[in-house]
This record gives structure tokens, sequence and C-alpha cells, in this order.
């Protein structure tokens, strides 16, 4: 087997090859060669079959044994294999060979020997690992000596905790032996020394009494990676705050950098559905930073459950119940309070509109206060409303609102709320963006797709019951369809998915609109509407890739997809896991995350098909599925099929659907035929572009043979197509004025998929230049299929980044659109070294051939016009350079200055601006009658601007803002000539 076809090996193959019958694995093992058998060995995710191991034992070179030893260790009869090959051993590792002994008793990974006699003990972490925690043959091992005596299991906390200097071993017989042992209780125990496993692996309540002792200790500290989510239960299950603390966050760590990795965590805690933990949660947690999202500590506010067997209402506790009642204690935030105008708890409305009409900030809408006010009517609190409605004007600021409560009250009657209600809900438009904003507010995440992918599929399906049963918000789906129909949304997909994907929670959302704003890399919230019906989701999963890796998402896309397969309390998915493994495309996206039992089933039962079709070499089936499952984006069945029929000898190309061999490294041979065959004709590259997006299932021979025939009648691709990215690795190899001529010609769903899965420059500037707008931002948006895929992950983000900056930006800005440029800006254009490029946008300077002036889009005007100093707003990051110092824009003369400021205050101020030109942006703004904000880089010279270098300017600035005027910074200039 060549180099090129090892660099291609995807462990996916071992993940299937775990399922090979012995035989078949071990005739395989003789095909593969040694080369492919140290991949395969050297994995450390998936395990080599039985067969396999057997077979390198029996036959296998030194470095193969080594590799399956390091790796995996050895079985009872492999190492009386390997003791009976004498001149083996000569090349063998001196460890290994004094590991086998007479060869009759199984040996463990050396990894494992090593954490086991590592000294000092419990010093877990291996040379090239992060994790401090003990393998699970480790565990076994200790459980096995110290079994069920406490004392013994106390002892040996003990002892580790006190830095016992021998290895494990010794420490565990010292531990047994503590009638003659001295160890002292250790009952404030430091977490950094890692003891935390062996409490959580001690029999009966030992671990409650074994962690109690590392008292208010972060988690972070005492456990990395999968330990911490093991921990969390035991921690969640004891009656200790100061343990919860701890785990939580504890002193000086932020819980936001572990619930981005652990969301497990926090669901420990939550899942456990105990009124005292559940206080805590609301109540014990003191930094703003460290409390669950607003709709998880409402759900807590209200006692609903989160574990699977609890009823609703949980019982609170009396802490808790002082907190819901009006008035409290002690106020909620506003985050909080925001929604709580409809709950379930008539205190928490009546928080809530107290705050709306007391608060500076906007805490509800108009129409949010009238729905409380319905709300506490309801419930009998028309008293309490009484009390909390302002006299006068001051409180409630719109007034209709305000007449509203005054009517209602005055005629004892809710209809006035019901009435004013009615108007704001007959306002479609307002109304809409109302709900949207509203039910954005009860995820528990944001709806970027790094943040949904946090998510459970139970999760998300708890907000979608909560958004779907909100009888004050209706949907007009009519109004939705035409927002999505509209130039800007198309134009820009990403932002109309974060502004209207919160509708695919809706179970009443029409299929049309869920196929509209489903992305083609699914989230969570897409997963809900699509495994929600069994014809759905079998219908996507075919006809879209799950790609394994892509530029933003990592692996979790796939892992997403597989998950949410799995039933959860809450959430019936309508496929299984076997379902996604037999059509999910390609195979490798989703093999590697499913459950290995699951994927046996699949495997044996494609197996089992490819016997009865014919007589198979299974041996060769598995060689086959070696060279083709790193390129292949078929699924599992189809992967299986495709590897049995390559075992009679046919060449590949005759052999694999077209799509799956030009994908694959052999295509480059075919390279020159293909020109040859398509030559220059624009015709046959469409047809034969057009032919492999319709789903064109012959070899490569034959479509190039139909792409010469004109007389067929061709699919069209589906407007949701898989990302496949063969088409567009088949028009790369055309001219370059083929591919213009192509590239106008096809319709614009392929043209999209050619966007999403080009790496061709040539490909980019033709569909850059053919002016639709929905390229362009599938174009800018990073989320791309892995291109090809046996190419390292950091070359493809590396290609990409190239492409971008070198290749895709320059085009884009030769449009000189003015949205366009203003996405770029905002989106690309966010540090300094693209400032010039920003002062070309604003001050209307073409990049194409024109020589008109390009207008500003409002909207990017919009993001600093109107701010002031006091108005709470953060400014764009795009903003803030020292290049903007000429510009005429006075916010932005503003952050020039504002921009030369020293990040780390340690050290000594600098400037990057001339005298001349920190005159030239302050004149700028006194010209404009800004002086609040030539008065904010005064007040804050100290912290921002190099004052010790520009005392002269600072007065110079004093005096323009105390005297009204621009004169003494224009006269200053002018000096300077």
């Amino acid at each position: 087997m060549s180099e090129s076809q090892v660099a291609e090996f995807d462990e996916t193959f071992v993940a299937l090859f775990q399922h090979a019958p012995p035989e078949a694995a071990a005739r395989t093992a003789e095909k593969l060669g040694a080369e492919a058998r140290l991949s395969v060995l050297r994995q450390q995710r998936f395990g080599p079959p039985q067969g396999l191991g057997d077979w390198v034992a029996a036959h296998g070179g030194a470095d193969e044994v080594q590799a399956l030893y390091d790796g995996w260790g050895l079985s009872a009869r492999q190492a009386e294999l390997v003791v009976g090959r004498r001149d083996l051993l000569a090349h063998l590792d001196n460890g290994l060979v004094k590991a086998l002994g007479a060869g009759r008793t199984e040996l463990a990974p050396p990894t494992v020997e090593q954490q086991w006699r590592a000294r000092p003990a419990g010093r877990f972490r291996l040379p090239g690992t992060f994790s401090d925690a003990p393998r699970p043959e480790v565990e076994d091992r200790v459980r096995a000596r110290l079994r069920s005596d406490e004392r013994a299991w106390e002892c040996a906390f003990d002892l580790l905790a006190g830095g016992f200097p021998g290895d494990l071993p010794t420490l565990l017989q010292t531990a047994l032996r503590y009638h003659s042992t001295v160890a002292t209780p250790c009952k404030h125990v430091d977490p950094g020394l890692h003891v935390s496993w062996l409490a959580r692996i001690a029999p009966g309540d030992l671990p409650a009494r074994l962690l109690t002792r590392l008292g208010a200790w972060p988690l972070s500290e005492a456990a990395s990676g999968s330990e911490r989510a093991r921990l969390a239960p035991l921690i969640a299950n004891m009656d200790n705050r100061a343990l919860w603390d701890g785990a939580w966050g504890g002193r000086g760590s932020s819980f936001n950098e572990v619930k981005s990795k652990d969301a497990d965590v926090e669901r420990a805690f939550l899942h456990r559905d105990d009124p005292r933990l559940n206080e805590w949660l609301l109540t014990g947690i003191t930094r703003p930073e460290l409390r669950p999202a607003p709709a998880t500590r409402l759900a807590l506010l209200e006692g609903r459950p989160f574990g699977s067997g609890t009823t609703y209402p949980l019982p609170r506790t009396e802490a808790v119940r002082a907190r819901i009642a009006f008035p409290p204690p002690t106020p909620w935030d506003t985050g909080l309070l925001r929604l709580c105008y409809d709950s379930r708890e008539p205190g928490l409305v009546a928080q809530a509109l107290s705050a709306a009409w007391t608060s500076g900030e906007e805490v509800l809408t108009p129409y949010q206060q009238l729905v409380a006010g319905i709300r506490l009517w309801d419930a009998g609190q028309a008293d309490v409303l009484a009390t909390l409605v302002p006299e006068g004007p001051a409180g409630i600021r719109e007034e209709g609102t305000r007449e509203a409560f005054a009517q209602a009250l005055r005629l004892h009657s809710a209809e006035p709320l019901h009435a004013a209600a009615r108007a704001h809900r007959e306002r479609p438009d307002e109304h809409l963006d109302e709900a949207l904003r509203t039910w954005r507010l009860r995820l528990p995440s944001a709806l970027g797709e790094s943040d949904l992918y946090r998510l459970t599929q139970s999760e998300v399906a708890a907000v979608s019951r909560s958004i779907t049963e909100d009888r004050w918000y209706d949907v007009d789906w009519d109004l939705v369809r035409s927002r999505l129909d509209a130039p800007e949304a198309s134009g820009h997909r990403k932002v109309t998915r974060e502004r209207y994907g919160i509708l695919l929670a809706r179970a009443d959302c029409p299929t049309d609109v869920a196929r509209t704003l489903t992305d083609t890399h699914f989230t969570p919230l897409d997963l809900s509407r699509i495994y929600a019906d069994r014809d759905t989701a079998i219908a996507t999963l075919s006809t879209r890739c799950v790609p394994a890796w892509t530029l933003r998402t990592g692996g979790a896309l796939a892992q997403s997809v597989v998950r949410a397969a799995s039933p959860q309390p809450g959430w019936d998915p309508a496929v299984t896991v076997e379902d996604v493994l037999r059509h999910a495309r390609p195979a490798r996206g989703v093999v590697r995350y499913a459950d290995p039992a699951a994927v046996g089933r699949v495997v044996t039962e494609a197996l089992e098909a490819a016997r009865s079709a014919q007589d198979l070499d299974e041996a060769e089936l598995w060689t086959q599925l070696y060279r083709t499952v790193a390129h292949c984006t078929v699924p599992v069945p189809e992967l299986v099929r495709l590897a049995a029929a390559l075992t009679g000898g046919e060449e590949r190309a005759d052999t694999l659907p077209a799509a799956e061999f030009v994908v694959s490294p052999e295509f480059d041979d075919w390279a020159g035929k293909v020109r040859g065959r398509l030559d220059v004709f624009p015709s046959r590259w469409a047809r034969a572009v057009r032919l492999l997006a319709g789903g064109f299932d012959g070899p490569l021979p034959a479509l190039l043979e139909a792409a010469q025939r004109r007389e067929d009648e061709i699919p069209r691709p589906n407007g949701a197509l898989a990302d496949h990215c063969a088409p567009a690795l088949l028009l790369g190899l055309a001219p370059g004025p083929v591919i213009e001529t192509v590239v106008a010609r096809l319709d614009l769903p392929l043209c999209t998929l050619l966007a999403r899965t080009t790496y061709s420059g040539v490909i980019v500037r033709a569909l850059v230049r053919r002016g639709d707008r929905q390229l362009w931002d599938t174009l800018i948006d990073e989320t791309r299929t892995n291109r090809p895929p046996e190419r390292p992950r950091s070359d493809r983000f590396l290609a990409w980044r190239k492409l971008l900056k070198d290749t895709l930006i320059p085009a884009l800005l030769a449009q000189d659109d003015p949205r366009l440029n203003a996405r770029l800006v905002r989106e690309q254009f966010a540090w300094s070294t693209d400032a010039e490029r920003v002062r070309a946008i604003l001050s209307g300077t073409p990049f194409g051939p024109g020589d008109a002036p390009v207008p500003v889009a409002a909207e990017l005007l919009a993001d600093f016009t109107g701010w002031t100093p006091d108005s709470g707003r953060e400014l764009p990051d795009w903003t803030s350079s020292e290049h903007f110092w000429d510009l005429a824009e006075p916010v932005l003369a503003l952050q020039a200055l504002m921009a030369v400021r020293q990040t780390n205050h340690q050290d000594g101020p600098y400037s990057r601006l001339s005298l001349r030109q920190s005159l030239t942006a302050a004149t700028t703004i006194a010209d404009a009658g800004r002086f609040d904000l030539l008065q904010y880089v005064i007040d804050h010279w100290h912290i921002r601007y190099p004052w010790r270098d520009h005392l002269v300017e600072r007065e110079l600035f004093e005096e323009a803002v105390n005297l009204r005027s621009a004169e003494p910074l224009r006269t200053r200039l002018a000096r300077l000539g």
C-alpha cells in the first residue's frame, strides 16, 4: 500500500473495523501491510479487533507488537504467542520482554503500569497528556485491593493527601495495615493534590465524607476534563454549601470558563431537583457571572423540574418563597425580570411590573406591561396592581399603556388592558419583532452555533414547549415568509438565522419556513425540527452532509447530530442512532461519535447484506474499506456495499460513483482525461457539474459520456443540497474563461453549493462577479465543508484564510456595493490592520473599475451615529483605530484619540498620533459641536491617553471646551505650518 494511501488513514476505519469477525480481521491484517497496521494500532480512541491483535502477536514485526502493547495491552493468548517467537524477543523493548515473563497472563497497557507505579502515588498525568485522572484499569485495581474496608479507604485518602512518597501499590498496602499505620486524618486537603478521584470511587457514603474534607475548592483545581463531570453529581448530592460553591466556581475561578466546556456540571446540579440545592442556585451564588441563565432561574423559581420522574411544581424552600412574593426582600436582576411578565407566580409578575415602572431601564415593553397587568388581574391580584400603578405620568412612559391601566382601575375591569393589548397585536411587524426578542431570552444560551451546541435536545425541547404554548405572541407566518424573501434576508443568511432561527422551536412552524431557516450545519435547534418526524429526518440526513470537522464548529456538529437521536427526558426523537448511521453522510462524520454497540449492529447488518448479494472475500472488503473510508461521503451501509463492489478487482474509477471518485486521491490521475473529454466547451462542464449535483450515481467515465450528450434531462439539485465538494473540484479543472461562463449559466442553488465547498480562487472570483447577495453571504461564512478530506485540519484552515485574504475580500470590495461594504467592515475589518480599507469605504472611494463615489450604507453609519458618552452603548470594534484621525465623523475622531492607549497600564504610555494628527482629530470633534466628546477625552486622559507627552494638548482641549469653540485648536494647527 502506497504512502499516499496510508496518509489518507481515518480513525473512522478503526471504529468500523472493531466489528469485523475475528477470522476476517486476521486475514485483513495480512493484506493491509505493516504501515497500515501500525496506523490502526496507534489510534487512541478505538481499539483494534481481536483478530488483528492475534495476527500481530503471531506474525507482526517488533514495532507492531510494541504498538499493540503500548496502546491496548496483550491478552494472555497474545502474550503466549509473542513469547513463542524467540527471534522476535530480541528486537522488543526490554520493558515489554520483562513484562511478558512466561507469557501466560494478560498484560495491561504500559500507561496503566506507569500510573500504577508512579511516584509519588496519584501523579497520573502522563507525558503528552492533560488529564490528571487515573485510567479505569487503575481504578479497578484500587477497588480490588481496598474492597469495602472503609477504614482502609480513609487511611489511603489521608496518606495520599499527606503527600505519600511511594507508589500506589505501596500506599494501598500501607493503608490496609491501618492498625499499625500512623496517618493523621487530613481535615483540610489541598485540592491541587488531585485526591478527589479516590473519594469518587470509594464505596458507600465515603465519597461524601471524603470530599467534604476538601472544603470550598474550585472543581477546576481538583479535576480536569471528564473527571469534573463525574465528580459534579456526587457534589450535587451532598447537602454542603461550601462544596457546592467550590464546584460551581469557588474562590477566584470563573465558572463561565468551565461552563463552555462542561455544561454537564451545571446539569448535574439542576437535575437533582432538590429544594435546598435549588435555593442555593438562586440565592447562594453572589457573583453575577456565575449565575445560571435567566431562563433557568425562572424555571427554578416556578418549581419546574429538570430531571425525569419529578412532578410539577417542585417544593420550594421558605427562602425561595419569600423571593417569589411581592415585595421581595431583595430585588432580582433585570435579566431575570424581563422573563417574568407572564410568570406562573403572581409575585414575580408584580416584581417585573414594579421594576418596569420604577427603574431607569426598559425592563418590560409596553405590551408586556399590559400582559403582566392581565396576569395579575386573572390571579386575583387587582389590589396589588392598584398599589403598583404610579400616580401621575412619571412611571408609565407610554401614554396608551398609562391610560389603559388607569381606566382598568377606574372601571374595576381588565377589559381596557385586553383592548390595549389587542391594539399592539394588530401591529404585526412590531408584534413579530417583540416576540422574536422575547423568545430568544428563553434560551439558556445565545443563538450562535457555538452556544447552541452546548444545549441538549431535551433543553431545546423544553424551550420549544414554552414558546409554542405562549398565548400572548401569535405568529403571522405570511409576514415571516415575506421577510425571509426580502433581499436583505437572503443577502445575509447568518444574520437571518440569528434573528429568525428561534422560530424553529415552534411546533407549528410551517414546513417551507422551517426549510428556509434550517441550516446545512445542524444545530440542536435545527434538529428539534428535523428529528420530530421520521420521514423528514431520514430525507434530510440522506440529502445533506454532516462534515466531520468544520472551521467554525470543529466536531461539535457531527456530535450534535448523533446525540440528538438519543432519547432524553422530555425529548423522544423519531429516529434512532442506528437510523442516523444508516442514512447520514458521510459515515466518518458520525461513526466516531456513535455508541460502538450501535455501530456494530449497523455494520453487521451491512455485512450480511453484502454476503447475500455476492460471494465475498471479507478480508478484501475490509482492505478496500480502509482505502475508501477517508474520502467517501456515503452512509455506513453504502460504504460497505461500495467496498464489497471493489473486491472483484475492478478499477475504482469504473466502480465508485463519480462524486465519490472525484474526491478521492486517485482522481488526480484522471484530471488530464477529464480536461480532454470536456475540452473548452462550457456546456459540457456545466452539464457535468449539474449531473454531479443532481445525484448522478454512475462512475466517472459514464459521467463524462453523459456530459457530452445533449438529449438527457439533467436532474435539478435540491435547494438544500449537501455540502458535497465533488462539483467544485470537477469545475476547478476547467480553464478560467470556461469557469466564468459556467458559473453564469448555473442556477442559484448550484452556485450556492459551489460557494460552500470551493477552495478555487478562479471559482470564487466568478461567483462574486455573479453579483448575488446570497452567494456573497455564503462565501464570507466560514462554516465550510472540510475539503479535501485527507488534508490536515491546519492546512484546511490556512488554505481558506489565505483564499479569504488574497482573493475573496478583494473581489467583494471590487463590487462597490454599500451593504456588502458595511458587512465587510463589521465582520472582516474589525482591527487596525484593515483601517485603510475602512477609511476608503467611509470616504466613498471605489475599489472597482468605476470612478463614481460609493455611498456609505446607512446601517454602517448607524453603528456610531447619535453615540454619546452617557448612552451606555458600546461602540463596535471596527470604529476603534488611530488611523481615523482625519475622518470627518466626530465619533470616529474620538475613537482615534482613544485608540492610542496602552492596554497594559503598568507600562509607560505611548502614542502613534503626532501632535498635528491629535489636534486635527480634536478640531473635527469641536467643529461638529460635540464638546461632550472632547470632554470625554479629557476626563479619561489619565487612563486612555499618553498624557505625559501631550500636556499642552490637554490644555488646548480644555480651552476649546470652556470656550465652546474650535478656534484654540485651529490656531495651534496653523502655527505648526
